[in-house]
C-alpha cells in the first residue's frame, strides 16, 4: 500500500481529533464528576444506575417523609395517652379521698369538683389532633371525638352487651322524705321502717338523656321487633325470646318496681339504665349470649363521645340521608377495622392510629356521674336533717313527730352515704380495670413507636449503602481522570510537535 502525504496529514488529523475527543471526556468527568453524561456511553453504568437510584428514592421517601409522619403520629398519640393516664390516677386519688367516712360536706364537694373537671378533661384530650386529622377516629379524621358543642342530632344505636355486663345495685328508697316542711310535718306519715333498701339489676347504656320512647321504628320507618334482640356465638343457637322494656320516666319508681317484681324490665331514659327483676336477670344469664339494645339519643352535650366511634347507629346528615356506620359491629366486632398504615420499608407497614374504644371508655364519664348523682342525694338528705334539727329547737312544735322524722331521716342518711363510699370503692376498682386498659394501649403505641426507630436506623444504613453504590457507579474518580487528562495533554503536545516535524518535509524536498 503506497503512504502518500496526503495518506499521513489525515491519519494525524484523525488521531489528533481523537485525542482532543479523549481530552473533552476527561475534562467533562473532572468537572461533572460523573463517570457518562448519556447512557450510551456506557449502558451497564445507566443500567446499574436508574436500578440504584430508583432503590434510594424509595429509601429517602421511607426515611425522610413517611418515618418522620409516622414518629410524630404516635409522639402526639402516646402523649394524649399519657394525659389520660394522668387524668384518671387523678380522679382515683379524688376517689380514695371521698371513700373516707369522715368527710365534711364541704369536702365532697370539692371532690365532686374535681371529678367533674378532671372527666371532662379525659374526653377533651381524645380530641387531639394530627395536622388535622383527630388520631383517634379511625377513618374518619375529620370528625372529633367528641361533639365539641352542645347539638341536638338524632342517632338511633345498638348497643352491645353481655351478661357479665349486668350490675347488681343497691337503691335507697327514701319514701316521702323529701317532701317534708314545716308546715307540713305533722301531716306527712314517714316512720324509719318506711327508709330500706331494694335490690335491682341493669345493664348501664354508653349514655343518659334517651329520647323517652323506645324504639318502635328504624330510621328507614321499618318496624322493630324488640328494643332487646339476642345474639349467640357463631354457630350457635340461643334460647328465643324477646323484650320490649317498658318506659319509666323515675328512676327511683322503676328501682322500686324492679325490686318488687321479679319480671319487671324497665328502660328509664333520664339515666340511661334497663332496670330488670331478678327473673329476667335469670334469663339473661345464657353462656356465650350477647344482647343487642336500640334506643334513641337527640340532645348532646359538648362532652359526649361521638356514638358513630363506639357504635352501630343510624342518623340523617346534612342531605338528609340516612347514614349507617360500623355495621360490623353487629357481628360482634366492637374494635373497628380502620387501620391508618405508614410504610416504613419495603414490604413493611406500621398501623400509627389508636382507636378510640381502646382508651376513651363511656364508663369513665357514666361512674362519674353516678357519683356526682348519689352526692347530690346526700346533701338533699343532709339538707332534711339540718331543716328537722332546727324544728327541733322550735319548742311549739309537735316534738315527739319530728323525733320519728328525724330518726328516718338519720336512717336514709346513713344509708345514702356508706352508698356513696361503695360507689367510690366501686369506682376505684373500675378505674384500675380502665388504666389497665389504657396502659395496654400505651404500650402498644410504644411497641409501634419501637418498631419505626428500629427501621429508621436500617433505612439510615441502607440509604448510607445505596449512596456508596451508586456513587462507585457513576461517579468520577477525580484524581485517575487527572492523571488520564494530564496523560492526553501530554500525548495531544507531543503529536502536535511530531505532526509539525512531519509535514515540513513534502516530495518536492527530494526532487
Amino acid at each position: 500500500m503506497r503512504i502518500t502525504n496526503k495518506v499521513m496529514q489525515n491519519n494525524v488529523l484523525s488521531n489528533i481529533n481523537k485525542n482532543k475527543m479523549m481530552q473533552d471526556s476527561l475534562n467533562t468527568q473532572l468537572s461533572t464528576g460523573k463517570k457518562i453524561q448519556k447512557p450510551s456511553e456506557d449502558p451497564v453504568v445507566a443500567i446499574r444506575a436508574l436500578r440504584l437510584r430508583t432503590d434510594l428514592s424509595q429509601i429517602q421517601q421511607f426515611y425522610k417523609k413517611n418515618i418522620p409522619d409516622a414518629q410524630s403520629w404516635l409522639q402526639l398519640t402516646e402523649t394524649a395517652i399519657k394525659t389520660t393516664v394522668s387524668v384518671v390516677k387523678s380522679m382515683i386519688t379524688e376517689c380514695e379521698r371521698g371513700a373516707s367516712d369522715s368527710l365534711e360536706t364541704s369536702d365532697r364537694e370539692k371532690i365532686i369538683d374535681s371529678l367533674r373537671a378532671l372527666r371532662d378533661e379525659a374526653y377533651k384530650t381524645g380530641d387531639a389532633d394530627y395536622a388535622g386529622r383527630y388520631i383517634f377516629t379511625g377513618y374518619r379524621t375529620d370528625t372529633s371525638l367528641t361533639f365539641a358543642k352542645p347539638m341536638e342530632k338524632e342517632y338511633q344505636i345498638t348497643e352491645a352487651f353481655e351478661f357479665k355486663d349486668l350490675d347488681e345495685m343497691t337503691a335507697v328508697n327514701t319514701a316521702n322524705l323529701y317532701d317534708i316542711t314545716e308546715a307540713n310535718y305533722n301531716g306527712v306519715n314517714l316512720v324509719e321502717q318506711n327508709i330500706d333498701t331494694s335490690t335491682y339489676y341493669r345493664f348501664r347504656l354508653a349514655y343518659d338523656g334517651l329520647d323517652k320512647m323506645v324504639p318502635k321504628q328504624d330510621l328507614d320507618g321499618n318496624a322493630l321487633t324488640a328494643a332487646i334482640t339476642v345474639r349467640a356465638k357463631e354457630g350457635e343457637t340461643p334460647t328465643a325470646y324477646t323484650y320490649q322494656p317498658v318506659l319509666v320516666n323515675d328512676a327511683e319508681t322503676a328501682y322500686k318496681n324492679a325490686a318488687n317484681n321479679q319480671t319487671a324490665c324497665y328502660l328509664v331514659p333520664s339515666t340511661g339504665e334497663l332496670v330488670m327483676g331478678k327473673e329476667v336477670y335469670n334469663k339473661f344469664n345464657q353462656e356465650g349470649v350477647s344482647y343487642n339494645i336500640t334506643y334513641n339519643k337527640s340532645n348532646w352535650a359538648a362532652t359526649d363521645l361521638r356514638p358513630e366511634h363506639y357504635f352501630y347507629c343510624e342518623s340523617h346528615n346534612d342531605q338528609d340521608l340516612n347514614v349507617k356506620y360500623n355495621p360490623t359491629y353487629l357481628t360482634g366486632n366492637a374494635s373497628p377495622d380502620q387501620k391508618i398504615e405508614y410504610q416504613v420499608g419495603f414490604d413493611q407497614h406500621v398501623q400509627v392510629n389508636t382507636y378510640a374504644c381502646d382508651v376513651y371508655k363511656h364508663d369513665i364519664s357514666r361512674d362519674v356521674d353516678e357519683i356526682i348523682d348519689l352526692a347530690a342525694n346526700v346533701s338533699k338528705v343532709e339538707e332534711m336533717v339540718k331543716r328537722l334539727e332546727t324544728m327541733q329547737q322550735d319548742p311549739a312544735k309537735n316534738q315527739d313527730k319530728i323525733e320519728l322524722q328525724m330518726a328516718a331521716a338519720k336512717k336514709a342518711q346513713t344509708y345514702m352515704n356508706d352508698q356513696l363510699q361503695k360507689r367510690f370503692s366501686k369506682y376505684i376498682t373500675n378505674s384500675q380495670g380502665y388504666l389497665n386498659d389504657i396502659d395496654e394501649a400505651l404500650t402498644i403505641v410504644g411497641n409501634r413507636s419501637k418498631r419505626v426507630s428500629l427501621a429508621e436506623n436500617r433505612l439510615s444504613d441502607q440509604e448510607t449503602s445505596f449512596m456508596t453504590l451508586q456513587s462507585n457507579n457513576e461517579d468520577a474518580d477525580a484524581t485517575e481522570v487527572a492523571v488520564k487528562l494530564s496523560s492526553a495533554e501530554v500525548s495531544y503536545e507531543a503529536a502536535l510537535m511530531a505532526t509539525g516535524k512531519m509535514i515540513q518535509n513534502t516530495l518536492l524536498n527530494y526532487l
